[in-house]
């Protein structure tokens, strides 16, 4: 009911000549640990340095892209991309919640994810969330390349205004597209969402009024037991009346696309954070440590 699959976004305008973004790529170093083996930022990006939260898993890098904008305004067009060399690990997030401020009418911003996962890699793009303001119009486009043995963990959660001045579904346009294929360009999956906000029936809608937050989960774990993932999921929902989600298995790989509606952005975070405690489990990983926001 959330999705809808389309050609091509609404709103076609020029963008900037010259977009703001980050890009990054991990190798391996001499002690056997993933490290920034590349990057390149511009205005208003910054990447930290790499953080090592788990003494038990110091092969893994713990990296935050740091954004000193205000938010998302007309015209902006932010890119941002990762690439893990084979056997890399990388959690990546950020500081704080993207903002996505009012626009005047046909105006847009977009944001393009692009991340290549190498053999033996994983991947844990965990984001803080995406606040869309009054009549903010975005543009979200993510395109992941992955080997066969790679693993990808990929979430957002999208709120739909600032709730606590009455603000939901007041936006414009929210379009996200996702596209995910082998390294070798062979297309895995594809997803798609759309929401027109305060021109759809949403605002009116007692299940989107009572839980307008949504979140999303991608994850693919060539070697993990999805089914029994599955079940600590439904489990886990259960336990709290204030959460909806459902999983769904991806075609042409070991994944599973998780939805999920709650009043409550704590309780996204937490399922989130669960779900990816889980994934790691089942990959013989330890747990996921605190991270420190």
């Amino acid at each position: 009911m959330l999705a809808e699959l389309i050609a091509s976004p609404l709103t076609t305008l020029n963008p900037p000549v010259s977009p703001q973004q980050l890009t990054l790529e991990m190798g391996i170093d001499r002690l056997g640990r993933s490290f920034v083996y590349r990057q390149y930022a511009t205005y208003p990006f910054r990447l930290s340095r790499p953080l090592r939260l788990d003494p038990t898993d110091a092969h893994r890098a713990y990296l935050y892209i740091m954004n000193s904008s205000p938010g998302l305004l007309a015209g902006d067009r932010f890119q941002i991309g990762a690439k893990l060399r084979d056997r890399t690990s990388l959690y990546l997030t950020d500081q704080s919640a993207s903002k996505v401020h009012l626009m005047p009418c046909g105006q847009v911003a977009r944001i393009r994810y692009d991340f290549e996962i190498g053999a033996g890699a994983s991947l844990e793009f965990v984001p803080e969330p995406l606040i869309l303001y009054r009549d903010a119009n975005l543009e979200q486009t993510i395109q992941i390349a992955i080997a066969p043995t790679g693993n990808l963990f990929l979430s957002e959660i999208m709120i739909p205004g600032r709730l606590a001045r009455g603000e939901c579904f007041h936006f414009s346009q929210y379009f996200s597209r996702l596209k995910v294929c082998t390294t070798d360009g062979d297309l895995v999956f594809t997803d798609a969402m759309r929401l027109l906000g305060k021109s759809e029936p949403l605002t009116n809608n007692p299940i989107f009024t009572s839980q307008p937050i949504l979140a999303s989960i991608i994850l693919v774990a060539p070697e993990g037991d999805l089914q029994s993932l599955e079940r600590d999921l439904e489990e886990f929902v259960q336990t709290d009346p204030e959460l909806t989600a459902a999983c769904s298995p991806l075609p042409n790989c070991n994944g599973l696309l998780v939805r999920a509606m709650s009043s409550n952005v704590p309780i996204l975070k937490a399922y989130i954070n669960y779900a990816l405690t889980r994934m790691r489990h089942l990959n013989g990983q330890p747990p996921l440590p605190e991270i420190p926001k």
